[in-house]
């Protein structure tokens, strides 16, 4: 699993996500199955740019083919994405490149980036299932753009933090209702606090718990704005360990 970021707001688009990469298998023994759950990498990519304008995020099922599948987005940006491609044609591309190919494996990516329309650079932010062969247009209510986030992957720390949670009181169940966050009145660097939040909190706080860490490592963020080329707030490089 893995946990990606999206912060849409005024000025810009923030994407960001964690390195680790782990390896589920279930094991039969005399007594039932087991569970396994074992960190092979913590320097995985989840976070891309692509064509210097988008940003893509990839989390689920990131293992297509028995080998990880970084190489095969850049396969599919060099085979389907074009200096006239634009961001709404993306979806569909990638559910037919990673589609009937890859048996449609379980794997989500959050896309990002802007288009021209009518003059004015517009906002765009799509969420893309794979294995289901849908996606939305995450920002977007049908007549107009808003601003917000979504985040996909292990959602359970932030969905605990953020959203309503009901606990027993007794014979009864205390509610406790979510204090909304103000996407409208944030800029570009409150977003960009929120997401590393976002992908850092869940980071510490399953340090502690009583389960497989499956979120983990470096975390790398990637602004896009309007009329801009992208940044890379931070990005993994190769480098030699000192011994």
């Amino acid at each position: 699993m893995s946990l990606i970021i999206a912060v849409y707001v005024a000025d810009g688009i923030v994407l960001a996500g964690d390195s680790r990469l782990t390896l589920n298998w279930t094991d039969k023994t005399q007594t039932g199955e087991q569970f396994n759950s074992i960190t092979t990498s913590d320097s995985y990519s989840k976070v891309f740019l692509i064509a210097e304008k988008f940003g893509l995020g990839v989390f689920g099922g990131v293992y297509v083919n028995e080998v990880n599948i970084c190489g095969f987005i850049n396969q599919f940006v060099k085979e389907n994405i074009f200096s006239d491609t634009t961001i709404d044609q993306i979806p569909e591309l990638l559910i037919a490149f990673f589609g009937e190919k890859f048996d449609y494996p379980a794997t989500y990516f959050y896309l990002v980036g802007y288009k021209m329309e009518d003059g004015v650079s517009v906002p765009h932010a799509y969420s893309i299932n794979i294995a289901s062969k849908v996606y939305n247009r995450s920002n977007f209510d049908g007549e107009k753009t808003f601003h917000g986030t979504n985040w996909g992957g292990e959602t359970e720390v932030l969905s605990r933090l953020l959203l309503t949670v009901k606990m027993p009181s007794g014979d009864d169940w205390l509610e406790f209702a979510n204090n909304s966050i103000p996407w409208n009145f944030m800029n570009l660097q409150d977003a960009l606090d929120f997401a590393v939040y976002g992908v850092r909190t869940t980071i510490d706080t399953m340090r502690f718990q009583q389960k497989e860490k499956t979120v983990g490592g470096p975390i790398d963020v990637l602004v896009v704005k309007p009329h801009q080329e992208p940044i890379w707030i931070s990005k993994k490089e190769l480098n030699v360990l000192k011994c």
